[in-house]
């Protein structure tokens, strides 16, 4: 099993690029981009789609392996381990009608995996949805699917959490969903903690969740949104 750096593509990229002799200009006319944004690539400012990689490798006569770090992943260890060190976290987001939203994840070891159980503590900690977490010592990703039992529309959730990147107790993370089931996709700040927070902390909690001025400026110029879940407050 491999995985992918996303970081070493601009490195990769530049080297392919430079072996055959193309500047960043002639590269951003094939692939119909700007020079500017083929910038950003080498830079790692951004990481091109998919489709934009297969256009690389064919301008740069290069395989997709070319332009990917691979390492080899134990999946055991991933797949084992509680990152939190706590049974129960609560997560927090700011629901469509702009209001702190919180769900209860409880995390048991079940089967040789880590299981994780999405509950609604407003609603008798109702099991909404269920799934699992693979985790390392700087990121965690819980992948969820909806529980039958209460709920039989078809979804998965998956979360993303920045463990390394933070200065306090509160984990920053993304969630990526859908909408009101609609199957419309949306994607979520969200926040992590150990303990259910006071009404104070919740003000606190909704400041670190709203974007940012420089998030929304990077969507409008490129169409990305990196967001930003480092969490440095007191670095």
């Amino acid at each position: 099993m491999y995985s992918l750096n996303s970081y070493d593509f601009g490195k990769l990229f530049r080297i392919a690029r430079k072996s055959k002799g193309l500047s960043i200009e002639q590269v951003a006319d094939k692939i119909g981009k700007a020079p500017s944004t083929v910038y950003k690539y080498e830079g790692n400012a951004i990481i091109p789609d998919f489709e934009t990689v297969i256009q690389i490798c064919n301008v740069l006569e290069i395989k997709l392996d070319d332009l990917a770090f691979r390492e080899e992943v134990d999946a055991s260890l991933e797949t084992t381990n509680n990152p939190f060190s706590t049974d129960i976290l609560y997560m927090y987001y700011i629901d469509s009608t702009d209001k702190l939203y919180e769900m209860k994840l409880e995390i048991k070891a079940e089967g040789g995996i880590m299981k994780v159980y999405f509950k609604i503590p407003s609603l008798n900690d109702i099991i909404f949805y269920v799934g699992s977490i693979e985790s390392n010592s700087d990121v965690a990703f819980i992948m969820l699917k909806n529980y039958g039992g209460s709920n039989n529309h078809f979804e998965k959730i998956m979360i993303f959490v920045n463990i390394s990147h933070s200065s306090d107790d509160i984990k920053m993370g993304v969630m990526s969903a859908e909408k009101d089931n609609t199957y419309v996709p949306v994607v979520k700040k969200v926040c992590i903690v150990k303990q259910s927070l006071s009404e104070l902390d919740k003000k606190d909690i909704m400041t670190r969740l709203e974007l940012t001025e420089k998030e929304i400026k990077q969507i409008k110029e490129d169409g990305y949104w990196y967001p930003d879940i480092s969490n440095k407050v007191g670095y």
